[in-house]
């Protein structure tokens, strides 16, 4: 993967937010993929990139929504990184957004100044 990867949902406001952080930083001519996760969900490759560079717990990258325990998923089995994984991909909107990747390590813009930093750094 070469560059950025914002994972972004334009109907959450924190996603949008990010994605003005975004822009900013492409006028400047960073090179940064704006995923539209939601329209092409990630593999299961990518998803496992994620999984891997994420600076967190991964279970993190799971949104706690209803469809979870409608898929009879419990928080303590978001441990297991199997579970994550088919998690994420039989329901993307699960993701949590934004997120951002180069590859080697991925962060929730939430604050969206992760994203700044992640991108100044």
């Amino acid at each position: 993967m070469s560059g950025f990867r914002l994972f972004h949902n334009p109907l959450c406001s924190k996603s949008r937010a990010a994605l003005a952080i975004v822009e900013a930083h492409q006028a400047c001519g960073r090179d940064i993929d704006v995923v539209h996760y939601l329209d092409t969900p990630p593999d299961a490759d990518t998803i496992r990139m994620l999984i891997s560079t994420f600076d967190g717990p991964s279970r993190d990258l799971v949104r706690r929504d209803r469809p979870l325990a409608a898929m009879g998923i419990t928080s303590e089995q978001l441990d297991d990184t199997e579970v994550i994984l088919k998690v994420l991909l039989t329901t993307p909107e699960l993701l949590q957004r934004p997120l951002l990747s180069d590859g080697s390590r991925t962060v929730i813009g939430r604050p969206t100044e992760h994203i700044a930093e992640m991108l100044d750094g």
